[in-house]
């Protein structure tokens, strides 16, 4: 299975380098790696250069069967997989970042790893979702076993995310998140992956591929775009497998010292568009719907009060669109968002969310850099 790993760059010079030789590292054989820099400021494009010039000498001493070079190459760090750098002239966000990049690809790329740069995934990782790919053609995305960079305070290693987990109140959960990983959850079938680090299957994202030609929807710029996968996706008939046997972790910084008034906006807009676009919430599932983005909105004007009005011009403004999509999600899908939501959303539960909230508010989040505490820059 031919696969490009897909990363999206923006001021990220300080992490690269990590994801850039775990991917590097890499054991599947047809892999290349495709970097999109949405016109960072710092020293991003330099990394990404020298490791694409350390994987063409690489690439070049193979070919010409010089195995000591290769080997020495190897042994100094030099990729083992082709690199490849994309420059856009403007940020275009992680979602516009992703369909510049999928442009690109090469007709003959099966699947898509996207992985963002504050990850670092073992050897075997793409190998191992990737044989998932082979054994189930419905599947159209395979979620790795994510931990999160920072261990709890007895060095024990705590879980990022095992898949997306919808709730009745259309709030969404990484699974797992912030529990010590005890490797006591199974492989299986999952409502959604985390677009940190997820490999798609290319026929999939081609199938979900909105009429306007967009494969994400960069009116979301970035932040429940991976959500918004889940739900078309689930209601084109494809399937979502958490495969635990790959590993990865992520400093998660949305969560932590990059959360910022922008960032902070996008997310509290982003989840209502996106149910807006793809979803059907039952009577009974409002009260919680109404309740919860209350609790929210007022969180958001009493922690960081300049993100509100931002998440509001975001909400009124991305509206049309979302109905516009909508409408055409309908016509096309095979499964409606009802039966999506009967077969995948768990009850919500109160304790978990104002504890994990109160953790963040403090800035004590178990596993996140900076505890979770909301920056206050604009």
């Amino acid at each position: 299975m031919r696969i490009a790993a897909i990363v999206i760059a923006w001021n990220s010079a300080e992490h690269l380098g990590a994801l850039l030789a775990s991917l590097a590292a890499q054991d599947h054989p047809d892999l290349e790696v495709v970097v999109l820099d949405n016109a960072s400021e710092d020293a991003s494009v330099e990394v990404v250069r020298a490791v694409a010039a350390r994987a063409a000498a690489s690439g070049a001493a193979a070919r010409a069967g010089v195995g000591g070079a290769a080997l020495h190459a190897a042994a100094s760090g030099a990729a083992a997989h082709p690199v490849r750098l994309i420059r856009s002239a403007r940020n275009r966000g992680f979602c516009g970042g992703v369909n510049a990049a999928l442009g690109f690809l090469d007709d003959r790329v099966e699947a898509v790893l996207l992985v963002n740069p504050d990850v670092v995934a073992a050897p075997d990782l793409v190998s191992r979702c990737a044989a998932r790919l082979v054994q189930d053609p419905r599947c159209g995305s395979v979620q790795p076993r994510v931990r999160r960079a920072v261990p709890d305070a007895e060095g024990r290693p705590l879980i990022d995310t095992t898949g997306h987990e919808l709730t009745t109140a259309r709030l969404y959960r990484n699974r797992g998140e912030g529990s010590v990983d005890h490797d006591a959850i199974a492989p299986g079938e999952v409502f959604g992956a985390s677009g940190a680090c997820v490999l798609h299957r290319r026929a999939m994202l081609e199938d979900i591929r909105w009429a306007d030609g967009q494969v994400l929807s960069e009116d979301l710029f970035a932040y429940f775009d991976d959500v918004e996968v889940d739900w078309r996706a689930r209601r084109r008939g494809w399937s979502a497998w958490y495969e635990p046997a790959a590993l990865a972790t992520h400093e998660r910084g949305g969560a932590g010292p990059r959360r910022t008034p922008a960032v902070e906006a996008l997310n509290h807009a982003n989840r209502l568009l996106v149910t807006l676009t793809c979803d059907r919430p039952a009577v009974r599932s409002w009260p919680l719907l109404l309740v919860t983005t209350k609790l929210k909105s007022l969180e958001l004007l009493i922690t960081v009060p300049s993100a509100f009005p931002r998440a509001l011009w975001r909400l009124v403004g991305g509206t049309p669109r979302a109905l516009e999509r909508r409408r055409e999600l309908d016509a096309r899908a095979l499964v409606s968002a009802g039966d999506v939501a009967q077969r995948w959303a768990v009850p919500f539960r109160w304790g978990p969310w104002v504890r994990t909230w109160w953790l963040r508010v403090r800035g004590r989040a178990p596993g996140v850099v900076g505890g979770g505490r909301t920056g206050r820059r604009s």
